[in-house]
Formats: C-alpha cells, sequence, structure tokens
C-alpha cells in the first residue's frame, strides 16, 4: 500500500506505511464498486453497484491478511435505456437464483511498487474465477465519531467470457457490441469492528437513503 500516505493511525514499515491490524468493516456509505467496458471499440460504457458489504481482517503480518466481500447483484445502475427485469435476467446476473456476486481473498503479497496483489475466487452466477486485484492503501484515521477508519483503493480486469456473461450477441454479429474485458475499480473506506458498532447501523442507514435518492435519478 502507498509509501507517499501520510496518515496518524498507519503503521510505519520500513519506508511504506501499511494500515493497522483489526476486523474491519466495509462501509458501504463510502464504499463504491464501478465498472467499466469498451463499447463498439470506439468508446467506453460505465456502470456501479450501490449495495457493498464485506470484511477486512488485517494481520500483524500483512501478507496474512484476508478480505470477504458481497456486492448486491441488483443494485447495479447504469445509465443505458435497458428496463431492470432484463438486467437481472439469464443474460445477465440471474439475480433470482445468484442474488450476491462474492470475493474472498486466498493470498496477499507485497509488490515491488508499494502497493499489494490481492488473489481470490471472484464468484458471479455461481461460478468461482481466480482474481488478482491490485489495492493501494489510502490511510488510517480516527473520524469524527472516534472510529478506527482505513481506506484502500482496488483495481482489476476480469473477462466476461469466463464469468458466461457474453449474451446471445456473439452468437448473432461478427463481432461483439461490448468487449470482453471489464476493467473494475473499488474505492473503499471501512471501520474497524471495535469501534464500528453504533457507527454501521448509522452508516447503512444513510446507505439506504442514499440508494433511494439515486433510484429516483435518470
Amino acid at each position: 500500500m502507498s509509501g507517499s500516505v501520510v496518515s496518524t493511525r498507519s503503521r510505519r514499515e520500513a519506508d511504506r506505511f501499511i494500515p493497522p491490524p483489526g476486523t474491519f468493516e466495509i462501509d458501504p456509505v463510502h464504499t463504491f464498486v464501478t465498472f467499466r467496458v469498451q463499447h463498439l471499440i470506439i468508446g467506453r460504457v460505465q456502470g456501479r453497484f450501490d449495495m457493498v458489504t464485506g470484511t477486512v481482517i488485517i494481520d500483524e503480518n500483512v501478507s496474512d491478511s484476508h478480505v470477504e466481500v458481497s456486492i448486491d447483484a441488483g443494485s447495479i445502475a447504469t445509465r443505458m435505456p435497458m428496463p431492470d427485469d432484463r438486467r437481472h435476467s439469464y443474460e445477465f446476473f440471474e439475480v433470482a437464483d445468484y442474488p450476491n456476486l462474492t470475493f474472498r481473498s486466498t493470498g496477499t503479497t507485497e509488490l515491488a511498487s508499494g502497493e499489494w496483489r490481492i488473489t481470490g475466487d471472484l464468484t458471479m452466477k455461481g461460478v468461482p474465477v481466480t482474481t488478482k486485484l491490485t489495492v493501494a492503501f489510502g490511510g488510517a484515521v480516527s473520524d469524527s465519531f472516534a472510529n478506527l477508519r482505513v481506506g484502500f483503493h482496488a483495481a482489476t480486469t476480469i473477462s466476461r467470457r469466463h464469468l458466461g456473461l457474453l449474451l446471445d450477441l456473439e452468437r448473432h454479429t461478427e463481432n461483439l457490441h461490448v468487449a470482453s474485458d471489464v476493467t473494475i475499480e473499488i474505492d473503499a473506506e471501512a471501520v474497524r469492528r471495535s469501534d464500528s458498532t453504533v457507527f454501521l447501523s448509522n452508516s447503512f442507514l444513510r446507505g439506504d437513503a442514499r440508494r433511494r435518492k439515486r433510484s429516483i435519478q435518470p
């Protein structure tokens, strides 16, 4: 995680800052999962998932840390004029049968850049695919509620082909309207569990309000 971070609650190891140990709960209000994919070769389309939960267990030895994340597949939001029932259908996420996308880490490795490579299983529509996230540590601070809070940025590229999300376009055209590779970026904040009981209950309420507000926007 990046050595350029300045934070009052981070640990320092050699020439870089690393996150403090503990079990942290992802803050759904301050966590954003976005994705983008090439469209018709000439451009890119983007989208997001609005409902994310998870746990980050940071070990004294950061390489022994563990991450588990769950994303509500039905919370996908794009600006494309496509009915939700089609986006939730067999063509895409089959939300009725597979309501969540999950990620469970299996290993963490330090990179020469000061970032970390987190390897794990991304499961979508019941299909687990080994996925590698490049993760930068954003810092650790005490927020206005005296909660210990950490921040991270993560990025990866996955293939829709491996996850069965290519629709029927490939059968009817020589080319895909939307590329196979999807870039995913995650900006996450998490609150240490010992500090977070009251905060997270309020945070989920604010998250619900945020999602309701988004649902009425065009």
